[in-house]
């Protein structure tokens, strides 16, 4: 596997994998705001419809 080594240590494949960790990382704060504005969401509805039916 010394192909498959070198490979992995190319200087180029290092720079797309932090890209793609970059990346990853702002998805996964996409997701946690994403996440936090559907509970908001999802709390506000529910105290409209506590509203409505009082």
């Amino acid at each position: 596997m010394i192909g498959g080594r070198m490979l992995m240590e190319s200087p180029a494949l290092e720079v797309e994998l932090l890209v793609l960790k970059k990346r990853v990382d702002e998805l996964e704060e996409q997701v946690r705001t994403l996440t936090a504005a559907g509970l908001a969401l999802a709390r506000g509805l529910e105290n409209v419809q506590r509203a409505a039916t009082r």
